[in-house]
């Protein structure tokens, strides 16, 4: 099952440095958010979308490719919820992924944690 997700989340992140809304579509819950809990801010899929395709329209869609320390897969015990915490090396900045398996992976929430709440649990 964890083989399944790590492709599928392979092609999610791929997906995301290119542009490709259309493919994140078919990889997020119809109900996905972005949460920047630092900034106090969520951001829907729909406005990631749109926000997505401007970049790319405009050929200014280039995310920067963070340095990831580490990554730790937390799944439930009937493997149809993983939560994923991803430690990247700058600033200590942690980021947490919700993903559901319902006929396939989809991911429900990506989370930027906050500075001090990613301290806090890495110790």
């Amino acid at each position: 099952m964890d083989n399944q997700l790590e492709h599928i989340r392979d092609i999610w992140v791929n997906a995301f440095f290119t542009g490709n809304y259309a493919v994140l579509a078919d990889y997020e819950d119809e109900h996905f958010k972005v949460v920047y809990e630092q900034e106090g801010r969520v951001e829907t899929n729909y406005v990631r979308y749109e926000r997505i395709a401007h970049a790319v329209n405009n050929g200014v869609w280039k995310p920067k490719k963070p340095d990831v320390e580490f990554e730790e897969y937390e799944f439930n015990r009937d493997q149809t919820q993983c939560k994923i915490l991803i430690g990247l090396t700058e600033n200590q900045q942690q980021i947490q992924e919700i993903w559901h398996f319902h006929q396939g992976w989809k991911i429900q929430e990506l989370r930027f944690l906050k500075a001090s709440k990613a301290a806090h649990s890495a110790g």
